[in-house]
């Protein structure tokens, strides 16, 4: 969950509004729900791991970041890009097969990412 979580943290801009710990775990149901929606994991998986979280009184989305303003996608895109683990371009996520069966994932295109960015702000938005 570090690689969005990080750049909604950067987004937040390293505040008390998002703690570090609130924020990979937002990034954590953002990268089970990203690797849901691109079929590497069963369906179910990531609300199985949403609800996990919400049980130990954990975010699992941005709308419950504190504050009004949302993020953009390329706001975040563009926070996700520079992190540590770019590496020739690529970023680099931790993605899930199942529950307890992460990997890295070196080559997901940038439209995906795009297209999970905006579901997650639109998610709870009015």
């Amino acid at each position: 969950g570090h690689t969005f979580g990080h750049a909604l943290e950067a987004w937040a801009g390293f505040s008390d509004r998002l703690l570090h710990g609130e924020a990979v775990s937002i990034g954590t149901a953002i990268a089970f729900r990203f690797s849901e929606s691109l079929g590497l994991c069963p369906p179910g998986s990531a609300t199985r791991m949403a609800n996990h979280l919400k049980a130990a009184d954990l975010p699992v989305s941005i709308a419950e970041i504190a504050g009004q303003s949302r993020p953009t996608v390329d706001e975040l895109f563009t926070l996700m890009t520079q992190d540590k683990k770019v590496s020739g371009g690529r970023m680099t996520f931790i993605l899930v097969n199942a529950i307890g069966q992460a990997f890295i994932a070196r080559d997901i295109d940038a439209p995906a990412v795009r297209r999970c960015l905006e579901a997650e702000i639109a998610a709870g938005t009015p």
